[in-house]
């Protein structure tokens, strides 16, 4: 059976747990060599490295704080280097702030906006430079279901996650003529190990999200980096521009 992401090569941030390991992790199933940027967790990036190399792919990777900006253009460097070339970025580096927009400070606004947002932007410039010259690459950008409609007590995040959707957009525009497809996933609650934390430690709260989901359960990690393998692969060839949700309707209503 055809690998569908056979040959190509892939740069993944957020990589270490979740939605950023489970697409790891899929895009290795399907023959995607990989350099993976992890956060403090290094023993969850190691999990993740050692699943992607028995799939018979070169893979490799590091941990690394992307609030510090400065950090990404030597990180794509670095990636650059293992790969040899890059044919698909996928930002998916990201942190929450769930607080009232009072007491949300100047700090948590900065950290927020540089690693949802800025680091995202600084590395799709870095990737699109080196894949102009080859007329060809894929950037997937992970926002959120929180980037298209307001959630209290989440205001900052949600912020961040619309910064990356019409960015998302904006980079399409300029890239596609260039041969670069830019799209996005805009996952709805999605069961990562902080969020099932949250939600079987506080039920009210998960009955809460459930009402609103019309599919009557949340999202595993595995049907997102799915999207993604699609959004990779040859099959979504004139996709270009597009806002994904992967949230069981919830903003169907």
């Amino acid at each position: 059976m055809r690998l569908r992401l056979e040959g190509k090569t892939a740069f993944i941030t957020g990589a270490s747990v979740g939605i950023g390991s489970a697409i790891a992790r899929r895009f290795a199933d399907e023959g995607c060599s990989l350099y993976l940027a992890g956060g403090r967790n290094q023993t969850a990036l190691e999990s993740t490295l050692a699943h992607c190399k028995t799939q018979g792919i070169s893979a490799a990777g590091e941990g690394v704080d992307l609030s510090n900006l400065a950090n990404a253009a030597p990180l794509m460097s670095r990636a650059l280097m293992h790969l040899g070339h890059l044919d698909i970025l996928v930002n998916c580096a990201g942190i929450r702030c769930n607080k009232p927009v009072e007491e949300i400070t100047h700090e948590e606004v900065v950290a927020l906006f540089q690693v949802n947002a800025m680091a995202s932007f600084i590395l799709s410039g870095l990737a699109a430079k080196h894949m102009i010259p080859r007329t060809g690459g894929q950037i997937i950008n992970i926002g959120s279901t929180s980037g298209e409609a307001g959630v209290p007590d989440n205001s900052l995040y949600c912020a961040t996650k619309g910064a990356m959707h019409l960015m998302t957009k904006a980079h399409a525009a300029e890239l596609g003529p260039k041969g670069i497809r830019v799209n996005a996933i805009a996952p709805g609650t999605t069961l990562s190990e902080g969020t099932k934390h949250r939600v079987e430690t506080q039920a009210d709260r998960r009955e809460k999200l459930m009402s609103n989901i019309p599919l009557g359960r949340f999202a595993a990690p595995e049907e997102i980096a799915d999207c993604a393998v699609f959004m990779a692969s040859d099959e979504a060839s004139y996709m270009n521009g597009t806002v994904i949700l992967i949230d069981g309707g919830r903003l169907c209503q």
